[in-house]
């Protein structure tokens, strides 16, 4: 009834730690992932112990992510493993050292085959039928593990018990491992150390360590699924290298071997054997070492199975597997997450320094960023207004200038000047001074016209050379090109006015061209013709004589007819010399009218206003439009330069927090896994 109390409070703390076990590997395994997750990460080379990096990689945070993605999956399989109710003892040991002997001892019963020289080449595991299958003996043989199954005969080999002997000492091996049913007999619960009622169990018998197998034996000790090592020395032979390298590499996980000293009743100084054996343990698994009396015997397991030795190996054995599987199976899962949470939290912290400095770092050229940032785009805001200003300022200074001067060109004072600046040539050429008149109008129009477009020129490059100069403020050269060409589109028709013979009069209004032809032709060119063709003295010296000379008859009509022809004579000649002498100034006068009406009617004024400032503007928005577009590209820039800087310092704060976290949650957690099992002494 005491044995039956013990039981099922054994069976109630296992099953409590196992379960705090699941959820420690399920906080653990989250934890890993969040580690996985973060892409920018330093693995440090030194201090690791399940994610150390070896030196001679490049790769570092590669290899971190493949051993975080091997450690999430043997933490699945822990999971797995703990939930079992199946456990697993490797017996192991140096070649000939009596494993197989061992085995059949604790099975009270001759299953393997024994010799005196070495016969076990494969692993063999001695598993029990269900307790409602009532089987003979089994053997199966495996040729592939990872892919059998006891239910599936296409995956092993079934042979009966008696050709074990013979497949075990065969020097080809066609199998990788063999698996043995034997047969429940309730007679045997209290014997065997199969049959226990509270858990199944399976013995494994492993090949004798050499060079060649000692590695893969280590490696199968590793195994989650392995919980107990019982390892197996030769008292005559001591440990071997072969025995001393298999512990160095099994007490990494399993903190616990059982060891067994057999064939002791053939030493004649046991004394000694035991002081020189136990020194050797100490050095090689100081945790067995402290456990020696529940961990440590010394047995010859062939010829002294039922002695106080033995039966004391067997309690221990049983006990350290059956009442103390806590330590068998989950401390071992436990150290796993142990060595997991220390390598995580060396790791973060590692990484939160790192992350610290970049933070920092990114912070200090954010501010130092910022800073010049808000100052250039004060700056690009003031040269855009200042720009846009000063094109606004200079066409309304160009269109009041160019529109003052072209009407100042076409003014009577102005017009005046040119033409009293043309001599008068006299009556003989009187045609030809009207056409210089014109054309001096016409000429003196187009040089002012051209100076006017040179001033409005000039205007418009002072003020792109403002414009670039307004861009001096944002301390980085984005100045453009001056236009100095201008005026690009043709100016206007020439303005000519036709000369008529009216405009020799001085009030042509009220005189008609065909009277004034007539009495410029008879006034002007017939005088001019026959004025050049006879001397005009002795025309009117024969004219006067003509008329007077009938009249020498008679004093009295003498002298009116003198007197008559005096006055007609001073009358003709006052005639002409009136016509004659007004004609530079009605030419002068008409013309000019006629001028500033062809000026009028070209509506030049306004035209040459329009094309002069729509060139201007033309420029000058051209002008404004690229050092704007190069302001906004360089806003742009250095907006997205900003913007980098600012992932930049979200990247590097988001990353120190989450190894912040990882630092806060992997000390909690080590904190807890550390002190979550209740591991009761070994007995």
């Amino acid at each position: 009834m005491e044995e039956e109390m013990q039981d099922m409070e054994q069976q109630r703390l296992y099953s409590d730690n196992c379960q705090q076990v699941l959820s420690d590997i399920s906080s653990v395994k989250g934890l890993v992932d969040k580690v996985k997750e973060i892409e920018d990460i330093y693995c440090p080379r030194g201090g690791l112990n399940l994610f150390k990096i070896d030196d001679n990689l490049t790769d570092s945070m590669q290899v971190l992510h493949t051993k975080l993605s091997d450690c999430i999956h043997h933490l699945d399989h822990l999971s797995e493993r703990v939930s079992d109710t199946s456990s697993k003892v490797l017996v192991t040991g140096d070649l000939n050292s009596g494993k197989s002997t061992l085995v059949n001892a604790l099975l009270k019963g001759d299953i393997l085959p024994v010799d005196q020289q070495p016969c076990t080449s494969i692993f063999c595991e001695v598993v029990s039928f269900s307790p409602n299958q009532d089987r003979p003996t089994t053997v199966h043989a495996i040729k592939d593990v990872t892919i059998y199954d006891k239910q599936n005969e296409d995956t092993y080999h079934p042979l009966e018990l008696r050709h074990l002997y013979n497949l075990l000492t065969s020097e080809e091996q066609h199998y990788k491992m063999l698996k043995i049913y034997t047969s429940r007999n309730e007679n045997l619960t209290e014997q065997s150390l199969l049959y226990n009622g509270l858990v199944d169990i399976a013995l494994i018998d492993s090949p004798g360590l050499n060079t060649d197998s000692v590695k893969t034996t280590a490696v199968f000790a590793r195994e989650e699924e392995i919980d107990v090592v019982v390892f197996v020395v030769s008292a005559e032979n001591h440990f071997t290298l072969s025995g001393k390298e298999f512990l160095w590499n099994a007490a990494n996980e399993k903190t616990h071997i059982f060891i067994v000293v057999n064939r002791f009743d053939n030493i004649r100084d046991k004394d000694r054997c035991k002081r020189l054996i136990l020194e050797q343990i100490k050095q090689l698994s100081p945790v067995t070492y402290e456990q020696a009396d529940h961990l440590i015997h010394f047995v010859s397991a062939e010829n002294e199975a039922d002695s106080p030795d033995f039966v004391k190996l067997e309690q221990k054995l049983r006990a350290f597997v059956l009442n103390n599987r806590i330590s068998s199976k989950l401390l071992p899962a436990n150290t796993y997450l142990t060595n997991v949470l220390r390598d995580i939290y060396f790791i973060s912290t590692t990484n939160e320094s790192i992350s610290t400095e970049k933070f920092e770092k990114a912070s200090a050229l954010e501010s130092e960023f910022l800073s010049t940032y808000t100052d250039l785009v004060q700056a690009a805001a003031a040269t855009e207004k200042e720009v846009t200003a000063l094109k606004e300022s200079t066409m309304t200074h160009i269109q009041a200038n160019v529109t003052t001067s072209l009407e100042s060109i076409t003014r009577d004072g102005e017009l005046d000047t040119c033409i009293q600046s043309i001599q008068y040539p006299g009556l003989l050429l009187t045609w030809q001074y009207a056409q210089d008149i014109v054309d001096s109008l016409s000429s003196r129009l187009e040089a002012n016209l051209e100076k006017v477009e040179q001033q409005a020129s000039q205007e418009a490059i002072h003020a792109m050379q403002a414009m670039n100069e307004s861009t001096r403020q944002l301390n980085t050269d984005i100045t453009t090109k001056i236009h100095e060409n201008i005026m690009t589109s043709k100016s206007h028709r020439p303005i000519h006015i036709k000369i008529e013979a009216r405009d020799l009069l001085l009030n042509r209004k009220i005189v008609d061209d065909k009277k004034i032809a007539i009495s410029a032709l008879a006034t002007v060119s017939a005088t001019t013709v026959f004025l050049k063709a006879i001397n005009i003295k002795d025309i009117a010296w024969s004219l006067v004589s003509r008329y007077i000379n009938p009249l020498n008859t008679n004093s009295s009509h003498r002298f009116a007819t003198f007197t008559l022809s005096t006055v007609g004579m001073l009358g003709l000649g006052w005639t002409a010399y009136s016509f004659v002498s007004v004609i530079p100034h009605a030419l002068q006068t008409n013309l000019k009218a006629k001028f500033q009406t062809a000026v009028k009617n070209e509506n030049l004024v306004d035209n040459q206003t329009h094309r002069i400032t729509q060139a201007v503007e033309h420029v000058l928005e051209a002008k404004q439009t690229e050092i704007l577009f190069r302001v906004k590209q360089m806003i742009a820039e250095k907006k997205e330069e900003k913007d980098k800087l600012e992932q930049s310092v979200f990247r590097s704060a988001t990353t120190l927090n989450n190894f912040k976290a990882l630092v806060s949650q992997s000390d909690a957690l080590l904190l807890k896994v550390e002190q979550s099992l209740n591991v009761p002494q070994i007995i």
